[in-house]
């Protein structure tokens, strides 16, 4: 009958380096269960264990299993160390198998047997070793040192103005992201009252100690909102408020609404902001006024192509084409509309008085425009119009870039188009009499002879010649 096998088990240990190190130990029974197994297992040193159920005596903990029990597990907890020695005792009767997991708090170096290759979906801080009886590791951790740097970021800023007669309202919302809890002071602009703030949407009871505001922060992310006024009336020049964070910033976007009772002349302030595009086609206006002026067709000079022009930017660009096109085929009438055949010359008379319409349709409804509608000066960029300004800058520093906008009332601009309306009436006169006499250059009108005439037909011995009736033209 072959012998009985002596009792064998397997001893894990799985250590965790976090914020306090631990180590769950694991006793498994490895032959077959029916006899008892008494064991004293080394603990490793420093491991205070916190499980009730198991004693500890001389650095060891005392381990009994009864007949039928296959496993039985304790909890420690490890002293803050830099140093852990795990060695296998020469002689035993059971094998070990070692597990670390260190946290990415701690950087750990390995002396001595190399890991066990563990499969590619396992952890890739987890750590294993099966050592041999005498093998051992030594395990060295190091806490890294922090990299010095700022620990509260502001990953997004909108700054939104909106000015008024005799104040303008501003609201300042930052999107910061802290590491650390504490307080964050702001710089306001000079003069400006506090009105509100708010953090993740909840109005809080602080206030503003002259220029500077203090907000509690606390670790993680949060949206702060504040609102402002500062009395500063609508002027010619206006710039966005000086605004002092404290921190660098990303990702600024400034935003102005603009009153409908201005007149947005020049804005800047940012390579990605609004622009201004009237200026650029009145130069174009100009090079084709010029152009236009050194053609002998029409009576018109540079001067007044330009101011025709200018009024005209004002409308859409097809209405200055009939406009332009209009006085140019007068002028092609008179020069050149007598040498057509009588079919072309008709047309030429109807479409010229068709063109006389539309051309003077158009100048209404670019008269009509200046008069009563809002100016179009051709604002674009950064989805800008010219209600609502906006720039956008990737950084920015521990103070807000400032942008700036020049307007004007809006009755500069009715002013404007009011004096040029009154020379547009007087101009439309003298051009309506040059058109006529250009309309009415070698004739008005020419009689066309359509089909063929017939002679009535003779009857039989009235006449000498009793022929038949033949066609003539």
């Amino acid at each position: 009958q072959p012998a009985a096998l002596p009792p064998f088990v397997r001893v894990e240990r799985s250590l965790s380096l976090g914020l306090s190190p631990q180590v769950d130990t694991r006793v498994v029974r490895v032959t077959p269960p029916g006899s008892a197994v008494v064991l004293e297992v080394p603990l490793i040193p420093g491991e205070s264990v916190a499980t009730p159920d198991v004693r500890m005596q001389g650095g060891k903990a005392l381990v009994s299993m009864g007949p039928q029990v296959s496993e039985i597990s304790w909890h420690s907890i490890l002293d803050q160390t830099t140093s852990l020695v795990l060695r296998a005792p020469e002689a035993m009767a059971w094998t070990e198998i070692w597990r670390l997991d260190a946290s990415p708090i701690w950087h750990v170096e390995v002396q001595g047997i190399p890991v066990v290759h563990r499969p590619a979906e396992a952890s890739p801080r987890l750590r294993e070793w099966h050592p041999w009886p005498g093998e051992g590791v030594t395990i060295a951790i190091v806490r890294p040192a922090a990299v010095p740097g700022p620990t509260l970021t502001v990953d997004q800023a909108v700054l939104e103005t909106t000015p008024g007669l005799r104040a303008r309202d501003t609201t300042l919302t930052l999107e910061m992201r802290t590491s650390r809890g504490g307080q964050h002071a702001l710089t306001l602009p000079e003069g400006a009252e506090l009105q509100s703030v708010s953090i993740n949407g909840r109005i809080q009871p602080i206030r503003q100690e002259q220029r500077v505001v203090t907000l509690p922060l606390v670790p993680g992310t949060q949206t702060v909102a504040l609102s402002w006024r500062e009395k500063i009336p609508m002027g010619m020049a206006l710039a966005s408020p000086d605004i002092a964070l404290g921190v660098p910033s990303v990702n600024l976007e400034t935003r102005i609404a603009m009153p409908a009772d201005r007149w947005t002349l020049f804005a800047g302030g940012a390579r990605l902001g609004p622009a201004v595009l009237f200026w650029p086609l009145l130069v174009v206006v100009a090079l084709a006024a010029v152009a236009l002026g050194r053609l002998r067709l029409t009576p018109l000079g540079a001067r007044h192509w330009f101011l025709l022009g200018v009024g005209l930017t004002q409308v859409p660009l097809y209405v200055g084409a009939i406009v332009a096109g209009w006085l140019l085929a007068l002028g092609w009438r008179k020069e050149r509309g007598v040498t057509l055949g009588d079919g072309g010359f008709d047309l030429l008379q109807v479409l010229l008085a068709l063109w006389t319409l539309l051309a003077l349709h158009g100048l209404f409804a670019a008269i009509q425009h200046g008069l009563l509608g809002l100016p179009d000066m051709q604002i674009a960029g950064n989805g800008s119009t010219a209600a609502l300004l906006r720039w956008y800058h990737d950084r920015a520093g521990a103070t807000l870039p400032r942008t700036w906008v020049v307007s004007v009332p809006l009755l500069v601009y009715r002013l404007a188009m009011l004096g040029w309306a009154l020379w547009i009436a007087w101009a439309v006169l003298w051009w309506l009499r040059w058109g006529w006499a250009c309309f009415s250059e070698g004739g008005r009108w020419r009689r066309l002879r359509v089909g063929w005439r017939w002679r009535r037909p003779v009857a039989p011995g009235a006449g000498a010649s009793a022929e038949p009736a033949t066609p003539r033209p």
